[in-house]
């Protein structure tokens, strides 16, 4: 590892990104109450925020091969600062949507550039490493805001706790600005329209794009949805639900630095990345049993199983796409963003779902969805990502 000053802070960039991501579906039943909403409306605003992020993955991966990942970054996290500071003094649940549209843009800007830029960092062979540490400080940021903003939302309230949020927000921001090395040759990539379309017409990232489609489905629904289905439902006390909402992001940190070091030793990660989908997909459908335990040992298997697809996936798609090293951003951001805008949907559904046939059915489709999309995979390429 090089510069750890710099690996320390995008590092705890992703964490406090992390915690504005959860920070408002965790208080999502203060806010409900506050606004008269129920189920459908935590899905109407997630299914919206996930749409910012997805539709901007692209325009991010442009920005960061035309000005650097640095200034992506930078960007990212001004606006989701903003955003976050702006949400907690809405009066409105409409302009609380369109707020977290332009929050979800700003967590656009984070994903691609912020995995380029840490692996910049790390001696070649040991990439694997740095995304796993990247995406394992994404999940412990998660598991304060599920777990630590749910106790904070009833505590102070929910305006207080996510103003919080984004003022943590602007304090990476100059954290950023501070302690990471300006990008090399800033501006000096013309953007080729016949590479361009190479990236996004490339089949076989295209193809990996389904294994993160599980991992962000299946991530996403647990991580949205469990905190306000415990509370609503199952008529658990707040401790206890953020507690269960946040061991997913918990067994997803455990696992993601090791994967990770398995990811650079793997002589097979195609099948890997399709055992840990078809792992996810059941995780996610043993939440249909109606019982605390069954919600904990949901999260347990989702986490670790939606931990390991990520850094394959997106592992893989880092070694089969992109034409010059300036592109790389824009490859992983591209299969990211397919994965989110797959992501768009399922909240709506299954929001949906639950409201007018019950949680457990809303659970089963969702498990079943996902193993459909990860029958693609088997037509990957054996030596995918070697």
């Amino acid at each position: 590892m090089e510069n750890r000053s710099a690996v320390a802070t995008l590092i705890a960039v992703q964490f406090v990104c992390a915690i504005n991501w959860y920070s408002v579906s965790s208080v999502f039943s203060l806010i409900a109450a506050d606004f008269h909403q129920n189920v459908s409306g935590l899905g109407l605003v997630t299914a919206t925020f996930v749409l910012g992020v997805a539709a901007f993955q692209l325009p991010a991966g442009l920005f960061a091969a035309k000005y650097g990942p640095r200034r992506a970054l930078l960007l990212g996290t001004l606006l989701i600062s903003s955003s976050s500071i702006l949400i907690g003094l809405a009066d409105q649940v409409v302009f609380l949507t369109i707020l977290r549209f332009v929050e979800g843009i700003g967590e656009g800007f984070i994903f691609g550039p912020g995995v380029i830029l840490i692996m910049r960092y790390f001696k070649k062979g040991s990439e694997g490493l740095g995304i796993g540490l990247f995406g394992g400080a994404f999940d412990l940021g998660g598991i304060v805001g599920i777990s630590g903003w749910a106790i904070l939302g009833e505590l102070v309230g929910w305006r207080v706790s996510v103003v919080t949020g984004g003022v943590l927000a602007l304090g990476a921001f100059a954290m950023l600005v501070v302690m990471v090395p300006k990008d090399p040759a800033v501006g000096s990539l013309s953007i080729r329209f016949s590479e361009l379309k190479g990236i996004i017409l490339n089949k076989w990232l295209l193809i990996v794009s389904a294994g993160l489609i599980v991992s962000q489905v299946a991530f996403g629904i647990n991580s949205y949805f469990m905190v306000y289905y415990l509370e609503e439902s199952l008529r658990t006390g707040v401790y206890i639900a953020g507690a269960i909402g946040g061991l997913t992001l918990v067994a997803s940190i455990v696992v993601a630095p090791l994967v990770g070091r398995a990811f650079d030793r793997s002589p097979s990660p195609k099948m890997t990345l399709i055992i840990l989908c078809f792992a996810a997909a059941g995780g996610l459908a043993i939440a249909a049993v109606n019982s605390v335990y069954a919600a904990l040992i949901s999260g347990l298997v989702v986490g670790v199983a939606t931990g390991g697809a990520y850094v394959f996936g997106v592992g893989i798609g880092r070694a089969i796409g992109g034409t010059r090293k300036e592109y790389e951003a824009l490859g992983i951001s591209w299969i990211n963003g397919i994965a989110l805008f797959g992501g768009v949907v399922m909240p709506l559904v299954f929001s949906v779902l639950a409201a007018g046939f019950g949680y457990p059915l809303a659970w089963v489709l969702a498990g079943a969805f996902l193993v459909l999309v990860t029958l693609p995979l088997f037509a990957l390429r054996a030596e995918a990502g070697t």
